[in-house]
């Protein structure tokens, strides 16, 4: 008996010793995990530092009538993908035919690595968002659909962690009814973001177009979930006609809130080529 004691104590004691050798688990074998990233300054610093991983899902949707569309929803998308995905391949999953090229490549993205895949239902967007996960070839997935369950979304959880990679949730509903049904339901997201067109003034004649409602994008960014930090809120404008141009755009934050004398000079409008944000937090 004491014999046997031993040898189960010695054969334990090998074990651990092979199982801290495997290279795969040594902590100075890792390296860093990828940060979430928008393309605005601002908000890049908030997401760094709670550390959000860029592989993981990511749902975004629109507010009111953009619940629809995505409109709005989309072209956020679009920076992001900008900034997560450089190179590489993305998966654009849809269930309808009303995709607007020349809109995504307003606002950055580069159509030449986007690959199109078509669903009928929201099912099998979640089947392709996975598949095409687990494909290892991809550097983003993206899929527009409505109603999600938890363990669909944990399948994906687990797949984007394991490759490292994004997978963003466009959501759509046809009907207010059913995007007040499913826009609150739980889902195994790390970050959901909500992206409302916000009104703006109206541009200087000199700089109209020959569309004149046509202006820069305005947009209010909600982070109303994120996991390990607080929600937080964003207003940005964006100039597509700059974009196209491949101009920098600087991102300037508001000043921290002081006890200050208010300047004699009037306010100015941002000026052109500049996306402009303001964070407002909760929580």
């Amino acid at each position: 008996m004491r014999l046997q004691a031993m040898n189960t104590r010695i054969d334990l004691a090998h074990l651990k010793q092979r199982i801290a050798g495997i290279p795969a688990l040594r902590s100075e074998s890792r390296a860093p995990a990828a940060v979430l990233s928008t393309g605005m300054a601002s908000v890049d610093a908030y997401l760094q530092e709670a550390g959000v991983p860029l592989g993981a899902v990511h749902e975004i949707a629109g507010h009111a009538g953009d619940e629809e569309q995505g409109a709005a929803g989309a072209g956020f998308l679009a920076r992001s993908l900008k900034s997560n995905a450089a190179t590489g391949w993305i998966a654009w999953i849809t269930q309808d035919t009303d995709l607007y090229a020349p809109g995504l490549a307003a606002f950055g993205l580069d159509l030449r690595r986007l690959i199109l895949v078509s669903a009928r239902r929201d099912a099998e967007v979640c089947w392709a968002l996975e598949e095409a996960l687990r494909s290892r070839s991809l550097s983003a997935v993206v899929g527009e659909t409505g109603v999600l369950t938890l363990n669909a979304t944990r399948r994906l959880q687990l797949a984007a962690e394991q490759v490292g990679i994004p997978c963003f949730l466009l959501r759509r509903w046809r009907t207010q009814e059913a995007a007040q049904q499913q826009r609150a339901q739980p889902i195994a997201a790390v970050t959901r973001w909500r992206i409302t067109p916000q009104p703006h003034a109206r541009m200087p004649d000199q700089k109209l177009t020959t569309l004149p409602e046509l202006g820069p994008a305005h947009w209010r960014l909600d982070l109303w979930r994120c996991r390990n930090a607080t929600a937080a809120s964003w207003i940005m404008e964006f100039d597509h006609a700059d974009q196209q141009r491949g101009a920098a755009f600087p991102v300037p934050v508001a000043p921290a809130l002081a006890d200050r004398s208010i300047s004699a000079a009037p306010a100015t409008e941002p000026e052109a080529g500049r996306a402009t944000a303001t964070l407002l937090r909760f929580g």
